[in-house]
């Protein structure tokens, strides 16, 4: 039995989302309380977009997670797993590439045209060695330095 490793995001990710979450409900807020004769259809609908709009990021945010076993990784995310859109494992042996931008965020690159994102993670230098460990048939790119790969 292969043990699975869990990632999730960094509690300042979500930190960051609710604020915006706050941010935007304040604005909404801050509009409504000019008064009823201030208050005109195109801002106020603006305003309730954006506010369900960071509301829905939040949400995202909060759910995300990332998984590594014996076998691949998988990004998953709970609220998008309630609309049916489940996550999918990217076994080692299909990573062709590994590439790393400026030391915190690793895209990988299957064969099949497949790509995912590993960044803003809790436990990142975990994952990354993980991830460099168990794909060595995979092309190294980006900030990678050649002697880890």
């Amino acid at each position: 039995m292969s043990r699975i490793l869990k990632f999730d995001r960094t509690p300042v990710a979500r930190l960051i989302s609710c604020a915006a979450s706050f941010a935007s409900a304040a604005l909404l807020f801050d509009y409504l309380s000019k008064g009823e004769k201030e208050i005109e259809a195109l801002p106020i609908v603006a305003l309730i977009l954006l506010f369900l709009g960071t509301l829905a990021a939040a949400a995202v945010q909060y759910g995300d997670h990332i998984y590594l076993s014996d076998d691949g990784l998988m990004y998953e995310n709970w609220v998008l797993k309630q609309f049916g859109r489940r996550g999918k494992w990217m076994r080692w042996e299909d990573i062709v590439e590994v590439r790393e931008i400026k030391r915190k965020v690793l895209i990988l690159f299957s064969h099949d045209g497949r790509r995912m994102l590993v960044d803003a993670i809790l436990g990142y230098a975990i994952a990354r060695n993980e991830i460099i460990k168990r794909a060595p048939q995979a092309v190294f790119s980006g900030t990678l330095p050649k002697e880890e790969a």
